[in-house]
């Protein structure tokens, strides 16, 4: 679904002055998938399952986490970037800061 979202967007922008046809063309193929954003992506209980998916596509997997479940990180499939984000020095700050 995903995927079929981002060929309606790009296929929009066909025409529009300073779009390049060659360029795109190459953006109907998805290359790299953002995992962040909305909540802490590694607590979704299919994330790993999510980011062999998109290997297998040839996607690269971008995750971003600020690390307040370590065992999840630990058991997480390896990914083709993983951002960890320090939001505090210590569990008290951080909860202050990020309410989790």
């Amino acid at each position: 679904e995903a995927v079929r979202l981002h060929v309606a967007m790009i296929n929009e922008c066909k025409g529009v002055p300073g779009v390049l046809e060659e360029r795109w063309r190459e953006a109907h193929t998805v290359r790299h998938c953002a995992l962040s954003l909305v909540g802490e992506p590694i607590m979704y209980p299919r994330i790993n399952e999510l980011i062999g998916e998109l290997h297998e596509r040839k996607i690269s997997s971008f995750l971003v986490t600020n690390a307040q479940f370590p065992e999840a990180i630990r058991s997480l499939r390896p990914v083709t970037q993983l951002y960890v984000s320090v939001d505090a020095p210590n569990k008290d700050d951080l909860e202050e800061v990020d309410r989790p």
